[in-house]
């Protein structure tokens, strides 16, 4: 289960990495044969697997999910007005360049445009 409060990057990885390990389960894939399919190092697989880890490109994390059998998709939703309204607790005592950035976010949570 993923937890809410986390940043939307970390817990979009939670939920793939997550996946990918759980169909590796499944399918009784270690590691190294996730590597090997990947054609890639160990330690990279790992990097994909780690949740808190989203350095890892789009194009890593979907070649390991192809090569467990996995597909991504992606959906832009508008956000809800709770979390319009966490965005707006920061806006008080904020610089110049923080009121920009948090009230761009609101925009584009309202409108449901990224």
């Amino acid at each position: 289960m993923v937890n809410k409060a986390v940043a939307p990057d970390i817990a979009f990885k939670q939920t793939l990495a997550s996946s990918i390990r759980e169909r590796m389960k499944q399918e009784n894939i270690s590691v190294s044969a996730l590597a090997a399919r990947m054609g890639t190092a160990r330690t990279a697989v790992r990097r994909i697997l780690d949740a808190k880890n989203t350095s890892i490109t789009f194009r890593s994390m979907s070649r390991a999910a192809q090569a467990v059998g996995l597909k991504i998709t992606l959906a832009a939703e508008p956000m809800s007005v709770d979390e319009l309204c966490e965005l707006a607790k920061g806006l008080p005592g904020c610089t110049d360049a923080e009121f920009a950035q948090i009230s761009e976010k609101m925009v584009k949570g309202f409108y449901g445009k990224a």
